[in-house]
């Protein structure tokens, strides 16, 4: 089925998904980013990369409103992320942590469905999904692989299946921004393929822009369009993944030998 381009969408195609000028952050006085300007297009999937302590946690963060700048601006869809309310905020952005938490013994169905909340009128949450409600809860536990987990409790779950529940419920958000912090920790092989693949759909196929902070740099010049590379709280280089992760801006970065075979990179240590 193609996708309708529509006046709406092909304006949002001209302004940044999101974008940092001049940002700094620091927590309890210790620098964490500094002078941040970097922006992520509509329709791509962009790869936040750097080493350990870099602050790639730290700008998704951001990003979605958990911390705020001590300067620069955050702009959503060409606007002021600080005009967005939270409500307001959550339908625009999707946010998978790298770790997740539930406190109670809901059901993989009700976590999911936690993830209509921002799209439903304000403190309005009827007794029953509506029909748009539960094809977007199916729809995403169909594309996370977790549609046969659905009555089984969070607790009981294996930490990969837990990471594809907290998946499946960004993408019943359906949110046009996903933002993912290492996505596929925990996952096996199969379903971290197939989770990538997915993400690379969602970004072409809907025009979503996907976000995901990873250290697996071969992943990221196989499944992502665009990169921002972090390194020591500034930014060291952004834009197409390929131009971004040369061996020599690697080398620079990670302080580690770097050759390319084929499309990979290939990596050893050096002495220090």
């Amino acid at each position: 089925m193609a996708l309708k381009t529509t006046a709406a969408s092909t304006d949002e195609c001209t302004v940044p998904a999101l974008a940092v000028d001049g940002l700094t952050f620091s927590f309890s006085g210790k620098p964490v980013l500094d002078d941040i300007s970097c922006k992520i297009a509509p329709g791509r999937v962009t790869a936040i990369i750097g080493p350990n302590g870099a602050g790639k946690s730290t700008l998704a963060h951001l990003f979605v409103g958990f911390l705020k700048p001590d300067q620069g601006d955050i702009l959503l869809q060409g606007r002021p992320r600080r005009i967005y309310t939270t409500a307001q905020t959550a339908a625009k952005i999707a946010f998978v942590p790298q770790f997740s938490q539930v406190g109670f013994g809901y059901s993989v169905r009700q976590i999911v469905q936690m993830g209509r909340w921002p799209v439903r009128p304000a403190g309005v949450w009827p007794e029953r999904l509506s029909a748009e409600d539960a094809a977007a809860v199916d729809r995403a536990m169909w594309h996370s692989d977790v549609q046969h987990l659905a009555h089984r409790t969070f607790w009981e779950l294996s930490g990969g299946e837990r990471q594809r529940v907290v998946i499946a419920r960004a993408l019943a958000q359906e949110s046009p921004i996903i933002i993912l912090d290492e996505p596929t920790t925990g996952l096996d092989l199969w379903h971290q393929m197939e989770i990538l693949g997915l993400l690379r759909s969602l970004a072409s196929g809907k025009l979503r822009t996907i976000v995901v902070v990873t250290h697996d740099l071969n992943m990221a010049l196989q499944h992502c369009d665009d990169a921002i590379l972090l390194s020591d709280g500034r930014l060291a280089a952004a834009g197409n993944v390929r131009q971004v992760l040369t061996p020599e801006m690697v080398r620079l970065v990670y302080r580690v030998a770097v050759t390319k075979m084929g499309q990979m990179l290939h990596f050893s240590q050096v002495a220090r």
